[in-house]
């Protein structure tokens, strides 16, 4: 009888990795370990139990985090077209891997609500949500909540809705945001209602109506620096640019602010906002001069804004959207029109265009980093006593850590 190739597979990365680190301290073992891609440390959590243990806790799940966004690895940008979800490694940008994602789509669009620390934010037409880790498989569906196309008797059919999904560092929770948008009968007057989702209570909660109008209905919202971002206005008439301005939703305090606009911005314009490299950008479409893209250096500090390229209009473009910056930081890629990807060098100032095979033609990128994070958090109560429990282990770290490199095979 033939043994499985699977289970030689694994007694031969068991074997090799017993060999190449039984010799190592803990800690550089511990440091290795949160360098590797997701996929290589799921396959390490079948070696032995102490493994196991040490991928699968909250220490080094924050370290590998933390490590991958340090060096700017192990990221890959996931694409949307209609129900379907694309995965392509940014170290290669070769193929575009179609991905297998939890949700029903009953033939319509999937929309991609929100990424943060490796986690996705999916729903479907029927608005099932769903928080999903590509990288480890794993999902859990949100609670619905009650139908609420209609506000009251004097509102019209719920006209808009977005959502954001953010971090909370202070709670470690991962929340989402939904704005639902109001429009009275006059056409004049609206209400947009705020509720957010926690994923460590597992539940829904309203909040304060927000003062302003959604400018787009179904542009995720953009999370920088604990806080969501959204475009604008102060009333309905939408057709005046020159009053779109951008909000911030902090997602610990939950509560909303305005972002102060560049102060050299030619404000006759479209606007729309993005995140590249850790910072805040608005993205500024005019008629006939193409798009400027600002980014905000320092978060919360207005004079830190600067342009940073302008996408000249050789033909007419819809839309850009800034993703990432290249490994040396001379270059950032960029989505055009949601049919190109493309290199915008910042010394030369010009495009060029980024071939992959599979890429489909229509789609919206975002970009999303392999991370070993939980879609199911245990409580606050829960973690505490985890926690004074792993205090007592700690000194037995190191020999548990050792142990599993010694394994008898």
């Amino acid at each position: 009888m033939k043994t499985p190739k699977s289970t030689v597979d694994t007694t031969q990365l068991q074997i090799q990795a017993s060999k190449a680190m039984a010799d190592l301290p803990p800690e550089v073992i511990v440091d290795i370990l949160s360098r590797l891609p997701v996929c290589l440390l799921l396959r390490f959590r079948s070696i032995a139990k102490p493994w196991r243990s040490l991928i699968d806790s909250s220490y080094f799940v924050h370290l590998h985090l933390t490590q991958s966004a340090e060096s700017k690895s192990h990221l890959s940008l996931i694409l949307r077209k209609d129900s379907d979800l694309y995965c392509i490694s940014f170290d290669s940008l070769n193929d575009a891997v179609e991905l297998n994602h939890p949700l029903m789509c009953y033939s319509n669009r999937i929309r991609v609500l929100g990424s943060c620390n490796g986690l996705l934010c999916i729903c479907n037409v029927a608005e099932d949500i769903a928080f999903w880790n590509p990288s480890t498989k794993k999902y859990r569906i949100l609670p619905s909540l009650p139908s609420d196309r209609k506000r009251d008797s004097n509102m019209c059919l719920c006209g808009a809705r977005v959502y954001g999904l953010g971090y909370d560092a202070v709670h470690d929770d991962y929340k989402l945001v939904r704005i639902s948008q109001f429009i009275g009968l006059d056409y004049l007057s609206f209400v947009s209602e705020v509720r957010v989702f926690s994923l460590r209570n597992n539940a829904w909660k309203r909040l304060e109506d927000m003062p302003y109008v959604l400018c787009y209905t179904r542009k995720m919202g953009i999370l920088v620096s604990g806080c969501v971002h959204w475009v604008v206005t102060r009333n309905l008439e939408l057709d005046q640019h020159a009053m779109e301005l951008v909000i911030a939703f902090d997602v610990t305090n939950e509560t909303c602010g305005e972002v102060p606009m560049p102060q050299n911005m030619d404000r006759k314009c479209q606007i729309d906002v993005g995140y590249l490299g850790g910072c805040l950008c608005i993205v500024a479409k005019y008629e006939d001069k193409g798009v400027d893209v600002w980014t905000l250096k320092e978060y919360g500090v207005k004079e830190s804004w600067s342009k940073l390229f302008t996408v000249s209009q050789t033909r007419r473009i819809k839309s850009v959207r800034p993703l990432v910056y290249s490994k040396n930081g001379s270059e950032v890629l960029f989505e055009q029109d949601h049919e190109n990807l493309a290199w915008f060098d910042l010394k030369s100032q010009r495009v060029k265009s980024v071939k992959v095979r599979g890429l489909p033609d229509l789609f919206e990128a975002v970009v999303c980093m392999e991370s070993l994070v939980s879609v199911h958090p245990c409580r606050r109560e829960d973690k505490k006593k985890q926690e004074a429990a792993g205090d007592l282990k700690n000194k037995k770290r190191d020999d548990f850590l050792s142990q599993g490199f010694k394994l008898v095979l």
